[in-house]
């Protein structure tokens, strides 16, 4: 799985790290990816991926 985040448009609200805080964090004003998800979580992922308000997060399998 890949996971990028897209800096420009990223506005730091968090709501990645809150659904898998396993996978993203934020540091400074952005989210930024600080692990890999376990197999039964990666689609907490896609649901991070589509509940981001500025569309920064994209994730390919």
């Amino acid at each position: 799985m890949q996971i990028k985040i897209d800096e420009s448009r990223c506005i730091g609200c968090g709501m990645c790290a809150a659904v898998v805080p396993e996978v993203f964090a934020i540091v400074g004003r952005v989210s930024r990816v600080t692990g890999a998800p376990e197999k039964n979580r990666e689609s907490r992922v896609f649901d991070a991926a589509n509940g981001c308000p500025v569309n920064a997060i994209s994730v390919k399998r």
